[in-house]
């Protein structure tokens, strides 16, 4: 910290240079930010810092003068927005507290703690740095301060608003918040300013070689402190020093909440062979009336208040393909969700209604799980097993030696090329993969049911009727005839996921 007799001449300088008391305690160096919070602290901790009569100071009776007097002490005349800060801590800072309360409400949104976000215009920066070359150029050696010692006008702000509106709403202001609060500025002055360090070092500003860019966007923060950097010996040459008052102050223009996703787990059941995973869409056109992920979807978001939900499972069926057994394992991210606590009979309640409003899906085990949990599943994609029943139909007559053949086989490979009928959407590759274990029953001469258990990511259809020979074997080279088949099921899908409802996992947050 500088001495007192410093401290003085840099408080007269930036005074004269209409610079307000917040600015002028961050130019001292000051980093104890509960000096910011309020103005009668503000004038304390300068009037402290400056002092020249003696180092003991009654603070006594400045103790009784703040106890009696709440409101801030008489400020000196500034007709003009602070030079330093463009206004944001002389006043803007101060009335946001209230307006985040209005926004926050109107957002619905449900916390208990809070990180706050600033967006303020790059100017900021730049004028900081044309202070401080004043100083420099004012007290020389004296005063040794450089922008990593200065608080910046963003931290001070982000103090500033957070505390006051954490003990407004009674709420934590921390950096590990699920719930984020996102404020925006505006300067209207910012392009004409930074304009001069584009002029003289266009190299820095790579935006400016885009097509179609808009202006405000060549001067970002990594642009304008490169060219300062690349112009530090020119800088006064370039601007006027001490940087003369706005005319106007920079504003804050916009309050944006979010928070992070919610995630929900669970299984479902397709009892339909006209229903669609997602909702099919082809050349512009939907095909069906609904979904297996509209029917789950619909019900969440009208209990759940969130921008977004994003349905994905393990794996999918085909739309004439049942879904039975235990279910298949699905999440739901919920994209800023309005709050991230729910009770397991909020919970409960959600599954039932979606139970109940269909009668060709069902869901179980729906619970609140965290993004880990989301993780875990996309793991056990590749390692699960799955059991289906195909009833198939072949040209020749089955013979009971066709069946023992068949429950003979174990840990089959199979060569799969990427089947034609998804080839529009996968990779074209050959893939090997193993079905563990077969268990065949006569339904009549031409009729056999098959059970099969495979390794995830088997084409069940085409290990059934070849795909035209791209998938090898098949079962028609199997039993020396053709095959095709009528129908299938999905029996089990064996992946422990999600944990049980009654663990502790419930009420997690993400």
């Amino acid at each position: 910290m500088l001495n007192k007799s410093i401290l003085k001449q840099v408080k007269e300088i930036l005074e004269t240079a209409n610079v307000c008391n917040r600015c002028i305690l961050r130019f001292f160096g000051v980093k104890e930010y509960t000096s910011y919070i309020s103005k009668t602290d503000i004038e304390k901790s300068i009037k402290l810092l400056v002092d020249e009569q003696s180092d003991d100071l009654d603070k006594t009776q400045i103790s009784q003068e703040d106890s009696t007097n709440d409101c801030p002490s008489a400020k000196r005349f500034s007709p003009n927005p602070c030079s330093s800060c463009l206004g944001i801590l002389q006043g803007a800072c101060d009335e946001m507290p209230s307006k985040l309360d209005d926004a926050v409400v109107k957002s619905q949104h449900k916390f208990k703690d809070f990180i706050l976000q600033v967006s303020l215009p790059v100017v900021v920066d730049l004028r900081d740095r044309l202070f401080l070359l004043y100083l420099e150029e004012k007290l020389g050696d004296s005063y040794s301060f450089d922008e990593e010692e200065i608080p910046s006008v963003k931290d001070i702000c982000k103090w500033v608003i957070g505390s006051q509106y954490g003990k407004l709403t009674n709420s934590d202001f921390t950096p590990d918040s699920d719930f984020q609060i996102l404020i925006s500025s505006v300067y209207s002055e910012t392009i004409k300013e930074c304009a001069v360090l584009f002029k003289n070092c266009p190299g820095a500003f790579p935006n400016a070689r885009k097509r179609k860019v808009k202006e405000e966007e060549i001067y970002t923060k990594a642009a304008v402190l490169h060219a300062m950097k690349a112009l530090y010996t020119e800088m006064k040459k370039l601007y006027s020093l001490p940087p003369s008052p706005p005319d106007k102050c920079c504003t804050f223009d916009a309050i944006k909440c979010t928070h992070s996703p919610l995630y929900l787990g669970g299984r479902y059941n397709k009892y339909s062979r006209e229903l669609s995973q997602t909702p099919w869409i082809l050349d512009g056109k939907r095909i069906m009336n609904s979904s297996v992920n509209e029917l789950i979807t619909d019900i969440v978001q009208k209990r759940i208040i969130a921008d977004k939900i994003i349905f994905s499972a393990s794996g999918r069926e085909d739309v004439d393909v049942k879904m039975l057994g235990n279910g298949r394992p699905f999440v739901l991210e919920l994209l800023n969700p309005r709050c991230l606590e729910w009770s397991d009979e909020t919970i409960k309640a959600i599954e039932d209604e979606i139970n109940k409003n269909s009668d060709i899906i069902a869901v179980r085990d729906l619970q609140v799980i965290s993004k880990m949990d989301t993780l875990l599943l996309k793991e056990g994609e590749e390692k699960k097993r799955k059991n289906y029943v195909a009833l198939c139909l072949v040209k020749k007559i089955l013979s009971p030696e066709d069946v023992e053949k068949l429950q003979s086989l174990k840990e089959l490979k199979l060569e799969q090329k990427t089947p034609i009928r998804v080839l529009h959407r996968r990779t074209l590759a050959t893939r090997e993969r193993l079905i563990h274990s077969m268990e065949a029953k006569l339904v009549s001469d031409h009729l056999l049911q098959l059970k099969i258990e495979t390794q995830a990511g088997t084409y069940v259809k085409e290990f059934v009727h070849g795909d035209f020979g791209r998938t090898t074997p098949n079962l028609g080279t199997l039993l020396n005839t053709t095959a095709d088949i009528l129908e299938l099921d999905v029996e089990n899908i064996h992946l422990e996921w999600p944990p049980k409802p009654n663990s502790d996992k419930n009420n997690k947050e993400s």
